[in-house]
């Protein structure tokens, strides 16, 4: 009986997302079942999703739950580590005798990750999985399944002597295929001899370039189009680095452009000092669009990302290139790396200045800018001379192994560049310097062929990594890292005086005011302004900025017994009140004094607010936010206590909890008088908002309004946990790209 593999790639978010074809998966498959015998299923999770819920359980069972002898797991990237752990979790469990593989970039530079005691996986391969992957077929084949093994380095030298491609190991995916990608990828070549210093390429130990001669690697690209038809695809050569050799570059080129290949484009990536007019030509012929991982524009950066060649003209290459692509209407792609170790605002602005000269001169553009944040990879060689760039730079990588948290688009981003340049500012000046750029992208790209909507999305992905809620996103994090990792004091500090993070939430409440006013109604126009104006996010926990421009309740501690409450709930209540210019007002149940905060601007300087809250720890929270409003105060009570009441008659009282009735206190003529008192209590099975008042006769009416809902009343303040619980698994921002392993 024929040995079956299951070849599994996660589907992740990285640097494949958006792509079809998983080339790499297919190509095992292809030499597994021409060397080794094997009966092999591709499993594509970003695929299998399109076609409907995935069961793990049938997944790896397979066809007629007879299960597999091989499972191998793509973990193309860092990213893809937990969700791949997860996986082979789940695999091991449905079938224990499985041999389980671990491949891809990540693999290659930990592979201790992934054997280990007690590890679900078995065997890790380092670079090239085709012989390695057959070694451990054979082994089920001869009775002895490998365990707790490394292979590799094990290279193809000659891309030749590999089975054809395969692609009908895909078939259950051609119908979802647009569904899920924009473009369809290949691989015509193999390794990078060049060691940027960013690049994970390295890892694989192997990276002399090895590519398919020029007829195979047509034949190849052939076998794809009868497979999928490209005539509505862009095609990606997904080479490390596009052919390297001149003689097999130019003999590829002028091939492919005399078949008038039917791709709406192709792409690919080479360096830009590889490329002369000859190149640009052939480009053009063989609907080709190159892409340039020029990596800064600044020479001394340069330098430290160890850009070989001929430094001293690299970057005027980049502008001849660019004026020659415009004559001749090749579209074309430029990468920058922002905030790599050794960067300073200096280098910074002066990349950015040279990045607005080459696409916002005079000079018409018919290319496009992509940048990305400096990302840290294992087997990088900054990961190998982290040490070295400490000492030099004052880089500071503060989450070093950051793929075993459940917060990876952020942390393999949260670097310190250099002693002059934080984390924090590179990202505001990646902002600031870039963004502007990128904004004026779509009117400047020149280039009017078919493939325009192509590169225009891409420009449009480019533009949104700056909108207001993924800065926010990142920001986020920022604060809430800092708190997890024991600096949530000096985060307290630094987010107050952060105007960035204070605009960009201005921004987002705003909007979201005007969604809120369009659900529930236009607000008072004093209110309004009060939502627009008081920072919200202050009063919320460290690790809660982007939910705090959201118009939902926030808790302030573990159990959800505290909240700061809807923004609309506070207008609401505030509305109802009556609150005016002038006025004595008593906020109950405070919390941190969001609230108490938006009172005092409603009061105004010849009014006052006193907040009351149960729990001192939230009180000390909250003061902070509330120095610069001496009209208001928070202080530790309990609202169902005389002392909470000191100084009446109050002319409002608003309640941010629900009680069962309404006590005697809250309505004497020593605390109330002929103020007016909004407060949720329990009304049958569910809590309505009442609003009470003292009428001429001298007796409490209360009026019932809304249905609403709110924490209940608390008696007693929560004791302190006996140690904090460790904060794993936050939530992912928007849609991290593991930046490609550019030449």
């Amino acid at each position: 009986m024929r040995p079956r593999v299951l070849l599994l790639f996660p589907g992740s978010e990285g640097a494949a997302a958006g792509n079809f074809g998983v080339p790499q998966l297919v190509g095992l498959a292809s030499y597994l079942r021409a060397r080794a015998g094997a009966d092999v299923t591709v499993v594509d999770l970003a695929c299998e999703r399109a076609l409907g819920r995935v069961d793990f359980t049938r997944l790896f069972e397979g066809p007629g739950g007879a299960g597999y002898d091989v499972v191998g797991l793509s973990c193309y990237s860092s990213f893809d580590y937990l969700p791949l752990v997860a996986l082979a979790e789940i695999a091991r469990r449905v079938s224990p005798r499985t041999v389980i593989v671990a491949g891809g970039y990540h693999v290659s530079a930990r592979p201790g990750d992934f054997v280990y005691d007690g590890s679900p996986f078995d065997v890790a391969v380092v670079g090239e999985g085709e012989r390695p992957l057959a070694e451990v077929v054979a082994s089920v084949v001869g009775g002895e399944p490998m365990r707790g093994r490394v292979l590799g380095p094990d290279p193809i030298e000659v891309l030749d002597d590999l089975p054809e491609t395969d692609w009908s190991v895909l078939e259950r995916y051609r119908s979802v295929a647009r569904r899920v990608a924009s473009q369809v990828e290949i691989y015509l070549s193999r390794g990078c001899p060049f060691d940027c210093a960013f690049c994970m390429e390295k890892a694989k130990r192997e990276v002399s370039w090895r590519g398919y001669s020029v007829d195979r690697a047509l034949a190849e690209l052939q076998a794809l189009h009868a497979f999928l038809g490209l005539e509505t695809w862009t095609v990606y050569f997904a080479d490390a680095l596009f052919g390297m050799p001149k003689a097999w570059r130019r003999g590829f080129l002028s091939k492919l452009a005399e078949r008038d290949f039917p791709s709406l484009k192709n792409w690919l990536l080479i360096r830009v000092d590889m490329v002369d007019d000859e190149d640009l030509c052939l480009f053009k012929a063989a609907n080709c669009a190159p892409g340039f991982g020029l990596e800064s524009g600044d020479p001394g950066m340069l330098s430290i990302i160890r850009k070989a060649g001929r430094l001293h003209d690299y970057l005027d290459r980049m502008v001849a290139v660019s004026e020659r692509a415009a004559e001749l209407e090749v579209p074309w792609g430029a990468n920058v790396i922002v905030g790599h170790p050794g960067e300073t605002e200096e280098s910074l602005r002066s990349s950015a200045a040279y990045m607005r000269r080459l696409f916002l001169g005079p000079a018409r553009t018919t290319g496009f800018l992509s940048v990305d944040p400096f990302r840290y990879y294992p087997g990088s060689p900054i990961d190998d001379e982290r040490g070295q760039y400490e000492a030099r730079f004052g880089t500071v990588v503060h989450r070093p192994e950051w793929w075993r948290d459940g917060d990876q688009a952020f942390l393999s981003e949260w670097v310190d560049p250099s002693r002059e340049l934080t984390y924090l500012r590179r990202d505001a000046l990646m902002e600031s310097e870039f963004a502007p750029i990128l904004r004026e992208m779509p009117e400047r790209f020149d280039y009017r062929g078919p493939s325009r909507p192509y590169f225009l999305r891409a420009v449009e992905g480019q533009i949104e990594q700056f909108s207001a809620d993924t800065r926010l996103a990142y920001l986020d994090r920022y604060y809430a890292w800092r708190k997890y990792t024991g600096q949530g004091a000096a985060a307290l500090v630094e987010r107050a005086g952060d105007e960035r993070l204070a605009t960009l939430c201005a921004e987002l409440r705003g909007a979201e005011v005007r969604r809120s006013e369009a659900r529930h109604g236009p607000f008072e126009p004093a209110i309004r302004d009060a939502l627009l104006c008081v920072r919200r996010e202050l009063h919320a926990p460290l690790d809660a900025a982007r939910a705090s421009v959201v118009d939902r309740p926030l808790a302030l501690d573990r159990t959800g017994a505290a909240t700061v409450s809807a923004m609309h709930a506070y207008a609401r209540t505030f509305a109802l009140a009556g609150v005016r210019p002038g006025a004595r007002v008593l906020d109950l149940g405070a919390g941190t004094g969001y609230g108490t905060a938006l009172l005092a601007r409603l009061v105004g300087p010849t009014g006052f607010v006193r907040g009351v809250e149960l729990d001192p720890k939230l009180v000390a929270a909250g003061r902070p936010a509330l120095c610069d409003l001496p009209n208001a105060e928070l202080v530790a009570g309990s609202a169902f206590s005389a002392s909470a009441w000191e100084g009446g008659p109050w002319d409002a009282v608003v309640v941010g909890f629900c009680a069962e009735e309404l006590p005697a206190l809250w309505c004497a003529e020593a605390t109330l008088g002929q103020g007016t008192l909004v407060a949720p209590l329990a009304d049958g099975e569910g809590q309505r908002l009442f609003r009470v008042r003292r009428g001429a006769d001298g007796r409490v009416h209360s009026e019932p309004f809304d249905e609403v809902i709110y924490v209940s009343a608390r008696f007693e303040a929560p004791s302190p946990p006996e140690r904090p619980a460790e904060s794993r698994g936050a939530p992912q921002v928007a849609k991290p790209r593991t930046r490609l392993p550019l030449a």
